[in-house]
């Protein structure tokens, strides 16, 4: 048995690791799409070179891996194994103890967790921990991974608790904890290294991994993945129900499981799932999600009463069941298998080609999880369908397919391949710049471009908070992303606060030379706690090194007169090629903004 070899991503990814640690960083985060091999990729960290310090120095040095899910420990065992055939791989879970000669210990979280913490200790004594991976990292914010993580060494030991929660996480403690790793980063131990691995560092309660992580040493986009080959397009399918979900009640920014259930789980919805699948995805091996267990059963009989072979699993099948279900799903015995909650995280099934969402979700990241689960490689295989049970919510939200794409999810794609879509709508958006398509309703590419022919989008949008205080003359992209642009050396250079996947906001700086030239880019600040943080960083670069240009962007009138004089032939000239209406008698400043909003949409 040899080691696999590492796709250009995943070797790609490793040397960033090394990198930030050589950068002086050593908790750091790999963001892969479900089915890029993330196991694999830090299994390769064991007998790399850029890591064989950690691993030859002191005494038995060993990687611990830290998972969330008893599938997740079996599948990390197999491919650590594979990747590293001499190293001596085993499990710390429940009644299964890891050996003390171990190379690798792969232990879930509540088995480290047990007793207050004691089984963590015990095998602190018996190991040494240099190299520590958290799987499915978007978890590690929850009080138990930290307290996991300050035992070990990465994170002050403030953080400890006895609390034994491993997913919920309190924003006013994990605010707390954010504050006192700036103080902890100066004297934290710097001769061991945390890698959390992640399809979604992005949680639904939107509490970033700041608490945990210093950075995002690699990011490798779903879109990214699925255009260079690594998985299956996606074509996707939106059925819209007449189940409401306008009195479900949120519980921490998704959906109260049990009030969803009640709402979705009828007869009525269950059968239209079924239909839909018969129209789009027929013969397909398909996952369906559903909101509960027992919504799982109803629609796998639902399934079966229609002559399709189908079956359920939950937390609550048993384990033997449960394999043979799913290995019976992997031979093409089962078409369709349904589950709550147990699929989302941590199993390969690459001859799932189809998806179908029958669990409404408000989360990002839940919602990739689920529909990374069909874009595995297979024979055969070419695309992947997604289904998409879309009901009514006139005060929520609810992810779709398009998301995955960076695209509005109230975008009715009507089976059309989803890079096919996002091509289209950047060419609306090239010849409509500023239009908003998430405040449209659910919609399709065609009824956007008949709204777009008579719609007034041209409407300078106001700072609100972010405004006050401020010394220069910003515009709003989004909600949270800001940007200052103005002319400078033989181009035009643009400055912009967004958020990062951390929770922090960072400030960057892209110059576009008038020439031709290649635009260059670079980041100005990263980890400002709030955007008017960023903002004030930014606005004091601009006036140390950019004070020529502070007249023209100045929010003072008195310094910046200028805008209350007639706009320029050549304004006016620049507005008809937008194809930015304007009225009569406009002014300089006007138009000034006018510009900067149509060319900040159109990038």
């Amino acid at each position: 048995m040899s080691a696999p070899t590492l796709y250009p991503y995943q070797r790609e990814a490793i040397d960033a690791v090394a990198k930030a640690r050589a950068a002086g960083m050593n908790r750091l985060l790999l963001k892969m799409p479900t089915g890029t091999g993330k196991t694999v990729t830090f299994a390769a960290m064991l007998a790399h070179p850029h890591f064989a310090d950690l691993m030859t120095s002191g005494r038995a040095p060993t990687m611990l891996v830290i998972a969330h899910r008893e599938e997740l420990l079996d599948q990390a065992v197999d491919k650590i194994s594979r990747a590293n055939p001499r190293a001596m791989v085993s499990i710390e879970q429940g009644s299964r103890g890891a050996n003390a000669y171990s190379d690798v210990v792969v232990a879930s979280i509540q088995t480290l967790a047990a007793m207050k913490f004691r089984r963590l200790k015990l095998l602190m004594r018996r190991h040494n921990f240099r190299i520590v991976i958290v799987d499915e990292a978007h978890h590690a914010a929850a009080p138990t991974y930290r307290t996991v993580l300050a035992h070990l060494g990465f994170l002050p030991l403030e953080d400890v608790s006895d609390e034994t929660n491993d997913d919920q996480a309190s924003e006013v403690d994990v605010a707390k904890m954010t504050a006192a790793l700036a103080a902890w980063d100066q004297r934290a131990p710097k001769d061991q290294l945390l890698v959390g691995v992640t399809a979604t560092p992005n949680r639904s309660d939107a509490i970033g991994l700041g608490c945990v992580f210093q950075s995002i040493a690699f990011s490798y986009a779903l879109r990214n993945a699925i255009e260079d080959g690594w998985l299956v397009p996606i074509t996707p399918w939106v059925v819209e129900t007449n189940a409401s979900l306008d009195e479900v009640r949120l519980n921490r920014g998704d959906f109260n499981q049990r009030e969803l259930a009640d709402a979705v789980n009828n007869d009525q919805r269950n059968r239209l799932a079924v239909s839909a699948w018969e129209e789009y995805a027929a013969n397909r091996s398909t996952i369906a999600f559903t909101v509960d267990v027992a919504h799982a059963h109803a629609l796998a009989k639902t399934f079966t009463e229609a002559g399709v072979r189908a079956a359920a699993v939950s937390g609550e099948t048993p384990r033997e069941e449960r394999r043979r279900i799913l290995d019976d799903f992997q031979e093409g015995k089962l078409q369709v298998v349904t589950n709550c909650m147990v699929l989302t995280e941590g199993t390969d099934l690459p001859r799932a080609s189809c998806i179908l969402h029958a669990k409404p979700t408000k989360s990002a990241t839940l919602y990739e999880q689920m529909t990374g689960r069909g874009l595995r490689l297979f024979p055969g295989k070419t695309d992947c369908v997604v289904i998409d049970l879309v009901d009514i919510a006139r005060r929520h939200s609810l992810q779709a397919a398009p998301v995955l794409y960076g695209l509005p999810p109230n975008l009715n794609p009507k089976g059309k391949p989803l890079q096919k879509l996002a091509t289209e709508i950047d060419e609306f958006l090239e010849a409509h710049p500023g239009w908003n398509i998430s405040t449209q309703g659910r919609v399709t590419l065609e009824q956007l471009q008949a709204h777009a022919r008579t719609f007034d989008i041209w409407k300078i949008p106001d700072l609100g908070d972010f405004g006050i205080g401020r010394t220069l003359r910003w515009m709003k992209i989004s909600d949270d992303e800001f940007r200052l642009q103005y002319p400078w050396a033989d181009g035009s250079e643009v400055i912009s606060v967004a958020p990062d996947l951390l929770g922090h906001f960072a400030v960057s700086l892209t110059m576009r030379p008038h020439d031709g030239s290649p635009v260059r880019q670079r980041t100005l600040v990263t980890d400002a706690p709030t955007a008017v943080a960023a903002a004030a960083l930014a606005e004091a670069f601009v006036l140390q090194q950019r004070n020529s240009v502070v007249r023209l962007r100045s929010m003072d009138e008195s310094i910046a007169g200028w805008r209350s004089r007639p706009a320029s032939p050549k304004q006016l000239a620049l507005l008809a090629r937008l194809h930015v209406p304007f009225k009569p008698g406009i002014n300089m400043g006007e138009a000034s903004d006018l510009i900067d909003l149509a060319n900040a949409r159109r990038k």
